[in-house]
């Protein structure tokens, strides 16, 4: 009879194998209704490539969905948690509506990515979504206490982290039939602690034994650690997590779903409303800093570019990646950094081209998978997110089906047996006595830690004493401290912060004194003015200047070909994208100033006219005319040079001179920082009254109307 069920059992195996030919006929579907709305509803993106972006309303995410748009190549998805200022910053932007969709996401609750997902796979019809970056966060540095969310996790936690966390897990599936899928985390090199920026700049990113997501990460406990609530620290471990987050998708779901993880620093933003948690004294001289002293500063748009190209450029479809741009940023500074006004490009500073972009190094934290494993568990657990198994693809080999399923049903039987022998040993009541001691053992000793845990947390003083007045009775130790200092309270909040920006206006209050050194310094290190001698569209036409060579992938960006003389640098453009922009992409280098058109620093010759880089927009030109762009060279004696052999006398010397002439562009360049910090303002300003201006509106159409408003 055995012999009889395994001739039947190899039958229905060789019959399933013969099933499993026609698989490639489970994408015909059933012709209904439903079906067919759904394929008229998807003609309507045409060609076009689905991507979801969250966090479009501002900074890097509508840096990045401009150039998406821009291309005409690519549907937007943008998923904000204010529709009102998304559609006041689109009109301002000029953003394209016809291949522009805002969505409502708040990532916050836990309820609303559910009817994002939701909702966005009947927006999708029956395509699949191509790209999905994460990309909107929260930083909240100054805070003193948590700020929780409808779900009782602390806000950059669920915002940065868990909500992503979640919403991927519904989307993945929604991927399946594209042709290049990519799923991008914006990561941060705060994150990765293997560089100057992640592992010298405390509070450093550091998980520990995840004991605070063990318990939950809900009000009290803050943070991921399990210790007291620090906000700058529960940023950089967001970044840290998302950073895990994508290798783990990559390990797991690379191979079966053909999806490409990865995860990109795009530079130091400085100038982003990200910082709109910091002082305003840190948000007017921090991009100052970054631009001397440093050498990071990255622009908004330049970062925008970056991000783009990881979900445009065909080199970016490698999974398993931290991409980033260029080298260290401490390089090549000095000199070079005032006689560009801090636009370091190139290898040696924070900016770069299209060309420049590099597979960073993760840190040993980034690529711990024992942790990344119970972080991928816990944050699950946490979020209820509903991962599809994890498999690695197997042959299609008939043969290999039918031994594997008729050798899973000998090991089957054969267990089956064993066990039969153990009982009859008495080896069963043995193991489970065994197995049920450990168990009680493992159980007393984590009910006894979690009591002790419980107990730190509501030893630690409140968090937010307005809202959890329980919160406020502090353990023995802290009473019994402040007793015998006679500290009975802590300094007012904001004490520091006054005196730093006391500190700060007796260094700048005798800037006066400094006018004339540094008026002598620049007036030494700025060249004269070198204006082109001839036409280079009209010397590359009649042959006597070589056309230089378009770098690979750049033929993707646009039909106009542009050349940056004197450094031969090329691109390809479209028409009506901004010069500037297009330097940025070929890593060439223009001087600007005022970025307002008025100063004349950015003028550049193009096919023999004079005009204005930051105002000035590329032309339409006939097929085959080339768009010549020429600038005027940097000095040559501060062009920058090979830097000294590491730790070398020379390189000390180097370093010793970089680090002064920063620190004299630094001051100078404080001395004038107002304007633009306050058109920065102004900006934002205006963007809130016009958010504010059409919510009354709606409000008072609603009421007009009688519609009851939420």
């Amino acid at each position: 009879s055995g012999i009889a069920f395994m001739i039947a059992f190899l039958r229905i195996a060789l019959l399933l194998t013969a099933v499993s030919a026609y698989k490639w006929m489970e994408k015909i579907k059933v012709p209904s209704m439903s079906n067919f709305r759904q394929m008229i509803d998807g003609k309507r993106f045409g060609d076009k490539k689905l991507v979801v972006i969250t966090g479009t309303s501002s900074g890097l995410g509508k840096q990045t969905a401009k150039h998406l748009l821009r291309t005409g190549e690519y549907h937007v998805i943008g998923a904000v948690r204010d529709l009102e200022k998304m559609a006041t910053v689109a009109e301002v932007e000029n953003f394209n509506m016809e291949n522009f969709t805002p969505m409502k996401l708040d990532l916050g609750s836990y309820s609303s990515v559910h009817n994002f997902c939701d909702e966005l796979d009947k927006f999708r019809a029956d395509r699949p979504l191509d790209r999905v970056v994460c990309n909107a966060a929260v930083y909240q540095p100054s805070l003193d206490y948590a700020k929780w969310t409808e779900d009782d996790h602390e806000q950059q936690l669920q915002t940065n982290y868990l909500s992503h966390f979640l919403m991927c897990s519904k989307l993945m599936p929604l991927m399946k039939g594209s042709e290049d899928p990519r799923m991008i985390m914006v990561g941060s090199v705060t994150g990765n602690d293997n560089t100057v920026g992640g592992g010298g700049v405390y509070p450093v990113a550091d998980l520990k034994d995840l004991e605070g997501l063990e318990y939950g990460c809900k009000n009290p406990i803050s943070m991921i650690d399990g210790y007291n609530f620090n906000g700058a620290k529960a940023y950089k471990d967001t970044k840290l997590c998302l950073m895990m987050f994508s290798n783990m998708l990559h390990e797991r779901y690379h191979r079966s779903t053909g999806i490409a993880f990865s995860s990109i620093y795009p530079g130091c933003i400085a100038e982003s409303p990200l910082f709109r948690e910091k002082r305003p004294w840190f948000r007017k001289y921090f991009p100052v800093f970054m631009k001397y002293v440093t050498g990071g500063f990255v622009g908004e748009e330049e970062a925008g570019q970056r991000l783009f190209q990881v979900i445009h450029d065909p080199r970016c479809t490698k999974s398993g990646v931290y991409w980033s741009w260029n080298g260290g940023p401490r390089e090549g500074r000095g000199a070079e950094a005032i006689e560009k006004g801090g636009q370091i490009v190139g290898a040696g500073g924070a900016g770069g081209g299209w060309d420049s972009i590099f597979e960073n190094d993760q840190s040993d934290k980034v690529l711990d998978r024992d942790k990344a494993g119970r972080l991928w568990k816990l944050s699950s657990e946490i979020t209820n997110a509903e991962w599809p198994l994890a498999y690695q693809p197997k042959s299609p080999c008939p043969t290999l089906k039918v031994v594997t399923l008729a050798t899973s049903l000998l090991t089957k039987w054969e267990d089956m047996q064993r066990m039969k022998k153990s009982r009859e040993m008495g080896l069963t009541p043995a193991l489970a006595a065994a197995a049920a001691a450990k168990a009680k053992e493992e159980a007393r000793a984590a009910a006894k830690e979690k009591e002790l845990k419980i107990a730190d947390a509501l030893r630690l003083p409140a968090q937010n004493p307005a809202k959890e007045p329980e919160q406020q009775r502090l353990g023995d130790r802290l009473r019994e401290k402040a007793a015998k200092t006679g500290a009975g309270s802590s300094a007012p909040v904001g004490t520091e912060a006054v005196n730093t920006v006391a500190a700060l206006n007796k260094i700048l209050k005798p800037a006066e004194r400094y006018k004339k050194v540094t008026r002598k310094v620049t007036k030494a290190l700025k060249p004269k003015a070198q204006q082109p001698e001839f036409d280079l569209a009209s010397l590359m036409k009649s042959g006597k200047v070589e056309m230089p060579k378009i770098p690979a992938g750049h033929e993707l960006l646009g039909d106009i070909p542009v050349v940056f003389n004197p450094e031969g640098k090329a691109t390809m453009a479209r028409a009506g994208q901004p010069l500037s922009e297009i330097a940025t992409q070929a890593d060439a280098f223009i001087n600007y100033k005022c970025r307002k058109g008025e100063c004349g620093t950015c003028e550049v010759q193009i096919n023999g006219k004079w005009v204005r880089a930051c105002q000035h927009k590329i032309p339409p030109l006939p097929k085959g005319e080339v768009l010549a762009v020429s600038v005027r060279p940097v000095a040559a004696g501060v062009e920058k040079k090979k830097p000294s052999t590491f730790f070398s006398p020379a390189s000390f010397m180097e370093g010793v001179v970089n680090n002064g002439l920063g620190m004299v562009g630094f001051v100078k360049e404080c001395a004038g920082a107002d304007p633009e910090f306050e058109e920065r303002m102004e900006r934002e300003r205006r963007i809130a009254e016009e958010v504010e201006k059409r919510r009354l509106e709606k409000v008072a159409a609603g009421k007009a109307g009688g519609v009851p408003q939420q």
